[in-house]
């Protein structure tokens, strides 16, 4: 694969889709399999999975310039060595000026049937002076392609590799280990106060700006009053992701049972729970507006629409929010769709807090609880660090209670 390049469409299902295609504009087979079972067939962001065949290709181009077959070094019983690993790695941590020129290099070099070690370290040290992606970004790159190597590796396992070929399963998965040991470390972002959310007595304010007919609205009365508030009351809810929410359709809200579902995700598709005022407003909404949409132009279902029946798009979603907060005087300037995700993690902590201690769940349901609500994996830490607001402010009552105690001692 000389180049590659990434051809995004709405598919049948009425979902986007993203496929890799090579310069004959031909879709490779493993890596658009691969990505429509474990991210788009999941429900993940078409960004994510545009990304994820980007890796992919980059993996691809590497081996075309090292004339490796890699459809055949995953779908029979050989495989990358460990030194490929090393190159590999080595290859994917270049920026994209630095890999065409080592792929150039590699076209005009000697072609060689095998590559040592000293080989591949000899090309880590000439590409030193090449630049190269950033510590996270070259992390992720490999970590991506680990994962697309041991998808493939397992699938093997189970059709190909008898029991007896312990050795060959143990090599191919020391070869991907090595891969991953290659990614770069890059230091946590501190987990202070960016991942806050909003104190209620703000929260108050901010909804009192998205009310339809309130004199703080800054929004044009009707249509467009009547869609934010419906959109703020979705976020406040359940603290849905920005790019989810746009992709809701009419017939994802459930009004009887109070439930909506999110469909397009970058994690996990999953229903959550709406209030009876928010369901109220959607069908309010719904009867009063979206369905005078002409019919043809609101075909795609969405919920969230432009008064021309086009789907919402993330920026217009940002500028709602970004003219929300110009327009008061209260609302602070980092108030964006996903302050209303960490505030919707805030309010859960301090519901929690608020139980009768034997009515508290366990530490491990509450992060149960919290990683389906955000879409999150069940081993995720994420909730640890959207459960911020809620620790610190603990640490503070108990430190002020300890600093009490001392002065009424002295």
């Amino acid at each position: 694969m000389q180049a590659i390049r990434i051809k995004s469409f709405t598919a049948t299902d009425g979902l986007p889709m993203a496929v890799l295609v090579d310069e004959d504009g031909t879709p490779p087979f493993l890596p658009n399999v691969y990505a429509t079972v474990r991210y788009r067939d999941r429900g993940a962001a078409l960004t994510t999975t545009e990304k994820v065949l980007r890796t992919i290709g980059m993996a691809y181009m590497w081996a075309h310039s090292r004339k490796i077959d890699i459809h055949t070094a995953l779908t029979s019983e050989t495989f990358l060595s460990l030194d490929q690993c090393e190159d590999l790695a080595n290859f994917l941590r270049m920026d994209r000026a630095g890999q065409d020129a080592e792929a150039q290099r590699s076209v005009v070099a000697k072609s060689q049937k095998i590559i040592r070690i000293e080989q591949v370290r000899g090309r880590m040290a000439m590409s030193q002076s090449t630049s190269h992606a950033s510590a996270a970004e070259g992390g992720y790159r490999i970590q991506t392609i680990a994962r697309f190597l041991n998808h493939h590796h397992e699938r093997l396992c189970n059709q190909v590799l008898s029991s007896d070929q312990k050795s060959l399963k143990d090599a191919r998965e020391m070869a991907i280990q090595r891969l991953r040991s290659l990614a770069p470390k890059t230091n946590n972002p501190s987990q202070g106060d960016p991942v806050e959310g909003l104190p209620e007595d703000v929260m108050i304010n901010v909804e009192d700006t998205f009310t339809t007919g309130s004199a703080d609205n800054p929004f044009k009365e009707g249509f467009i009053q009547a869609r934010n508030f419906l959109m703020f009351r979705i976020f406040s809810d359940n603290g849905m992701r920005r790019n989810e929410l746009r992709h809701i359709r009419v017939e994802d809200v459930d009004y009887a049972r109070k439930r909506v579902q999110a469909r397009v995700s970058k994690t996990q598709a999953r229903t959550l729970v709406i209030a009876q005022k928010t369901a109220d407003l959607f069908r309010e909404f719904v009867r009063d507006y979206w369905s005078k949409i002409p019919a043809k132009k609101r075909g795609h279902g969405y919920l969230f629409i432009t008064r021309s029946g086009d789907q919402m798009s993330k920026s217009a979603i940002n500028l709602i929010f970004e003219t929300a907060r110009k327009g008061s005087g209260v609302i602070p300037d980092f108030f964006a769709p996903h302050t209303m995700r960490r505030t919707w993690n805030d309010r859960l902590s301090r519901k929690i807090d608020a139980l009768p201690p034997e009515k508290r769940m366990p530490p491990e349901e509450e992060k149960r609880i919290r990683n389906h609500n955000n879409g999150w994996s069940k081993n995720s830490e994420m909730a640890s660090r959207y459960a911020a607001r809620s620790i610190r402010e603990k640490a503070d009552r108990i430190a002020e209670e300890l600093a009490n105690d001392i002065a009424g001692k002295a």
